[in-house]
Order: C-alpha cells, then sequence, then structure tokens
C-alpha cells in the first residue's frame, strides 16, 4: 500500500536537477548498481534507482522522506557532519550521491573521508557544490546564492575541491562547472556556472 501510494508522488524540482547532474555525469543508469544517496531528499532517486535495477539503496537524511521505504529502499538516520557515520552502513556503494551537501558541512574532509570509506574499490562518487568563480559571484559578490544561504560554511573552487579530494584518497574524474544554459556549445562552454560537478573513484 505505500509502495503503490508513494509512487504516485511526483518528483520535486530538486530530483529533476540531481538527475540531470547524474545524466550529464554518464551515470544515470542504476543497473546491477549499489546506490547510497546523502541528502536524499525525498527520496525519488533511491526509488527510481530500485525500479530500474539497482542491487540496493539506501538513503540519508534530517528527515524521513515519504518515500522511505518504497520499492525496497532503506532510509538511515546518520549525521553527516559527524566523524564516522560511514560505521552505520552495512556495506560498501558503487554509486554515492552528495548533491548540495558539502558547503552545509563543519568538516567537508571529514564528510568526503568517510565517502571513501564506504566507496567500492570500482564505485564512484558524484558531488556538486557551489562555485567559489561562477559568473554570479563576480557579478554580483555580496549577494549570489553561495553566500545568500546562512547554511553554507565552506565554499569551493575546482582547484580546491580537487585539492582535498586527491588529500583523500580519490582520483576526481571529472571537476566541471558548466554553464547549462550554453550546454549546445559543448566543450567550448564556459566554466563559470554556478556549480561545480565532480565525479572521483578512489586511487
Amino acid at each position: 500500500m505505500t509502495t503503490e501510494k508513494s509512487a504516485l508522488l511526483p518528483p520535486r524540482s530538486s530530483d529533476l536537477d540531481h538527475l540531470n547532474w547524474l545524466r550529464l555525469a554518464g551515470l544515470d543508469n542504476f543497473q546491477g548498481k549499489s546506490l547510497l544517496d546523502l541528502g536524499c531528499g525525498s527520496g525519488f532517486i533511491c526509488h527510481k534507482a530500485m525500479t530500474e535495477g539497482a542491487t540496493a539503496a539506501v538513503g540519508v537524511d534530517l528527515v524521513r522522506p515519504e518515500l522511505a521505504g518504497a520499492g525496497d529502499w532503506e532510509f538511515k538516520d546518520l549525521n553527516l557532519d559527524g566523524g564516522d557515520w560511514h560505521l552505520g552502513l552495512s556495506r560498501k556503494f558503487d554509486l554515492i550521491l552528495a548533491f548540495d551537501i558539502l558547503e552545509h558541512l563543519e568538516s567537508p574532509y571529514r564528510f568526503l573521508d568517510c565517502c571513501h570509506k564506504s566507496l567500492s574499490d570500482t564505485g564512484q562518487l558524484v558531488l556538486t557544490t557551489p562555485n567559489l568563480l561562477s559568473w554570479e559571484r563576480y557579478y554580483r559578490p555580496n549577494d549570489w546564492s553561495g553566500v545568500k544561504d546562512p547554511q553554507h560554511k565552506t565554499l569551493f573552487t575546482k582547484y580546491s575541491l580537487q585539492f582535498l579530494l586527491k588529500k583523500i584518497g580519490f582520483s576526481p574524474d571529472t571537476v566541471q562547472a558548466p554553464m547549462r544554459s550554453l550546454a549546445f556549445l559543448g566543450p567550448l562552454q564556459p566554466q563559470i556556472g554556478g556549480q561545480i560537478l565532480c565525479v572521483a573513484r578512489s586511487r
């Protein structure tokens, strides 16, 4: 009954945005993968992953979503600001998602270290975070989205994010800040978009 009702819930705009990031990264095929969605929001992606052939899906967030338990995915209440939240997981994952999480944390290093410990040997971490070198910051430095949110604690450039990931033991495959409105330019689009998209593996 819960599953049927939950399946009718439409995706939120943030869910669609996250799916678009996954498509851009070429990682929107969940078949045969285990998924960990950190900051899972509505739980839509976990539910979608299980209906599309994922072997397991676990979502973590501050508030238990309506979709929790629908489609056989699992919800976990873990403190992502702690240094040992990975111990609350019973397995490692092929795909870890961390959309718009890093900038909210007391210690991005601790968080990414736990992600590294939770990733399978061939797994990939996908994350987004505000781009400190975005056009928006240059245009209105005191009122852009990165600084406007009072919950943001740390902001990154592509370089500083890569530096941190490498320190922890990741090998970044993709670190870009595309202007998605200019996607038709392909590789020529300027890398000054509002969000950094990063895909990384364990080294």
